[in-house]
């Protein structure tokens, strides 16, 4: 089958791999351009580009892949189709039109659940048990072409959206061996999404990953998990960020807590770091990256900040 790929981020490098594996190396690789990354903001390659290029396989990186000739230059290798993987331009119809069979879209989570840029946060952060992905063919809505294939996975109950993605990732590998296998066999399937059961899932912005003193813990701890390892999700304190990087809920209930200032420290424990109280119950911060410093454990943390029960982390609210 002629192929080709679109891709940009790590979740997008297992499936490529896989087709080469496979023996279906794609005719062209397009992934969006060098750009600076991390603390440096040094001009980095994706990753898409530096798997692709590992293996050998011809690379495009146009500013904008639905340019008309950009559009020719897929026309001209006569592909088949079109396989997208968090390629991260949305493309017109004139180009999901160039393959012979269309383009295949593989989207991490069970659509119509978290359409739109951030699936696997979503997912975390609506507390859902299970997700997984789905093969669908690409129309000009935001994901809501026709399902081809779909595979779930329950979700860890520590799981962040660093580690779910990693899985998702191979998940998303094999779903679409399957759906290429069945294209092949001439078992091509298109099911039309149910819309009232559709929930979207926008783009989450760096500013995002501030923790919000007033939320309840429970979803203080799915915050964590969403934003963990990006964007990062931090409580403000006087001194600077503390980056958590794992938490877990504490007391449920703020009546329990009455009295104490958000930011008080409850308890310190060599297993599960840090509670501190706030105004819905309390957190145990169990990892933590304080501002200029390497990660560490809360109980770490505690030690080295000499906080004992009663002391109080600093806290400056939101404005």
């Amino acid at each position: 089958m002629r192929l080709v790929y679109y891709g940009t981020p790590a979740l997008a490098v297992p499936p490529l791999e896989r087709l080469v594996r496979d023996g279906r190396p794609p005719l062209l690789v397009v992934t969006r351009r060098d750009r600076p990354q991390g603390r440096g903001q040094r001009v980095g390659r994706s990753p898409v580009r530096e798997s692709a290029e590992a293996l050998g396989l011809p690379v495009s990186t146009p500013a904008r892949a639905g340019a008309p000739e950009e559009i020719e230059r897929v026309r001209a290798l006569q592909p088949d189709l079109l396989v997208l993987v968090a390629y991260g331009q949305i493309l017109p119809p004139a180009l999901l039109s160039a393959a012979k069979l269309g383009a295949l879209n593989v989207h991490f989570s069970l659509l119509p659940r978290h359409r739109g840029a951030s699936p696997v946060q979503a997912a975390l952060l609506a507390g859902d048990r299970e997700t997984g992905v789905t093969t669908m063919w690409m129309t000009d809505g935001l994901d809501e072409g026709p399902v081809f294939l779909a595979a779930a996975t329950p979700i860890g109950a520590s799981e962040n959206a660093g580690a779910l993605g990693a899985r998702l990732a191979e998940l998303g590998a094999e779903c679409l061996a399957r759906s290429l296998d069945r294209i092949e066999r001439g078992e091509i399937e298109r099911r039309e999404q149910d819309a009232s059961r559709a929930t979207y899932a926008p783009k989450i912005a760096s500013g995002e990953g501030r923790l919000p003193a007033d939320l309840g813990p429970e979803d203080l701890a799915r915050r964590v998990r969403a934003f963990t390892p990006d964007p990062g999700a931090y409580f403000e304190l006087l001194e600077g960020r503390l980056l958590v990087t794992e938490a877990e809920p504490g007391s449920l209930d703020g009546a329990g807590i009455a009295g104490a200032a958000a930011g008080e420290v409850r308890s310190v424990h060599r297993e599960r770091g840090i509670e501190i109280a706030l105004p819905k119950g309390s957190l145990w911060l169990r990892r933590v990256r304080p501002a200029g410093r390497r990660e560490m454990s809360g109980f770490e943390y505690a030690n080295g900040a000499r906080l004992r029960p009663g002391a109080r982390l600093p806290l400056v609210e939101a404005p």
